[in-house]
């Protein structure tokens, strides 16, 4: 803006430049205030829902039993929470109380979800190795071998080679569990009495390079 010789002038082009821009100003007001309580407004409904949420998960745990009206209502959660994490924690309840159940069949299907949906590799690892259990307990060990030997994090090593000698000297192939059980204990050499013994079991048995 140029530099004005008197007041009067200064008035003038103040008048004109509210003439000019005023209504523009005064909408931008409005639309950032709007913005700003629209955004404040949706906080507030995202933290409300959150907290909804939150109550309805924690109803389910302590809730939680193997009852065929408490896994209805678990499916129900899970179906409308969609791959979020209360479904995630949800599903895995429901396969253990599937488990304990004995259906082993639901047990599966929440375990293969869970292994899909989550996009975190901690739990992704939790419900692989378990489903390669249930896997085995069904008896079909050649899915649960596949289901074992897929990636799992260092921290999963151990468990893993356990179960994967596990699922191998079920099948019979002695030497390829003893082998794994013998990873497991490289992989975690503390508290590992009950692979030990695993292992001892094996003793008879020689592993080849």
């Amino acid at each position: 803006m140029e530099i004005y010789s008197s007041e009067e002038q200064q008035v003038e082009a103040i008048k004109r430049f509210w003439n000019e821009y005023g209504k523009a100003i005064v909408g931008g007001v409005v639309i950032g205030l709007a913005t700003l309580y629209g955004w404040r407004y949706y906080q507030a409904e995202q933290r409300a829902s959150a907290e909804a949420l939150s109550g309805s998960y924690s109803q389910l745990v302590q809730q939680q039993g193997g009852d065929d009206e408490w896994i209805a209502q678990a499916q129900s959660f899970i179906t409308a929470q969609g791959s979020n994490n209360y479904a995630i924690f949800a599903a895995l309840l429901t396969a253990r109380e599937a488990v304990n159940k004995g259906d082993l069949a639901l047990a599966v299907q929440q375990l293969s979800w869970v292994q899909q949906q989550t996009k975190d590799a901690g739990v992704k690892a939790i419900a692989q190795l378990r489903l390669a259990r249930v896997q085995r307990e069904i008896g079909d060990l050649a899915a649960a071998l596949a289901t074992v030997n897929q990636p799992v994090p260092e921290s999963f090593a151990a468990q893993q080679a356990e179960l994967k000698g596990d699922i191998l000297q079920q099948s019979g192939d002695l030497v390829a569990a003893k082998a794994a059980y013998q990873l497991a204990l490289s992989k975690a050499p503390q508290n590992t009495q009950l692979v030990q013994i695993k292992l001892d079991e094996l003793a008879h048995v020689a592993v080849t390079n």
